[in-house]
């Protein structure tokens, strides 16, 4: 017998789907974030979008979505106002995106493990912190590197040796898929144990979301 919830339309399907889609441009067009008027004019839209997609993925719950609003308009704001400045690589920039996509992670997260039932919002959502996490790590990197330049090494040949987002980037989601080319190290401690941190949380997210959804539908079989 069909229950009433098997049947309830998925309401807030474009809660998580606009977000995801938002993080798969992001990584499909950041290696043309350069230098130049065009490449700063892609990062600028993109962070504007990324900011959109992650305030309304939050939408419903009022103190959340005040809380994620609060941080966007603060990232937001300092971003601007370091491209009129013409200062790249500003350590509050930086801390301001990171400490909203890690607001945004945890809020999406929550979201999705309480849901009682697998949907396709749901589905969007789990994708969503799986990308989120990657997103969070590699800014919080490249903030660290901000403050305290020489926490990463670069050991690629024939490549710029100063390290940017788009170096972080790549080497968070090296880092979270547990693949690690190698060509970028954390010289310090702490970088190693941040490092050491996302390789966990990459692999325990998948272990906890598995079970997760096995639970949900063995109680649904029940």
């Amino acid at each position: 017998m069909t229950r009433p919830e098997d049947s309830a339309p998925d309401e807030a399907t474009g809660q998580f789907l606009w977000l995801m889609l938002a993080l798969a441009t992001l990584l499909i067009t950041y290696p043309y974030f350069g230098n130049t008027i065009r490449g700063v004019s892609l990062g600028g839209m993109m962070s504007l979008l990324l900011l959109t997609a992650g305030v309304y993925a939050v939408r419903t719950h009022r103190l959340l979505f005040l809380t994620a609003l609060v941080l966007a308009v603060v990232a937001g704001g300092a971003d601007v106002m370091a491209l009129v400045a013409g200062r790249r690589g500003h350590p509050f920039v930086e801390g301001s995106f990171t400490a909203f996509y890690a607001f945004t992670t945890g809020c999406v997260f929550l979201e999705v493990i309480r849901s009682k039932k697998v949907t396709g919002n749901s589905i969007y959502g789990i994708v969503c912190v799986y990308l989120l996490l990657g997103v969070t790590f590699g800014t919080g990197y490249d903030f660290i590197e901000t403050l305290q330049p020489g926490s990463f090494q670069l050991h690629a040949e024939g490549q710029d040796p100063a390290l940017g987002w788009r170096n972080f980037i790549f080497y968070s989601f090296m880092t979270l898929t547990t693949i690690g080319y190698g060509d970028i190290t954390p010289a310090t401690h702490a970088t190693q144990s941040l490092a050491i941190l996302e390789g966990v949380t990459g692999v325990l997210y998948v272990a906890v979301l598995i079970a997760r959804i096995v639970g949900i539908y063995s109680r649904r079989a029940e």
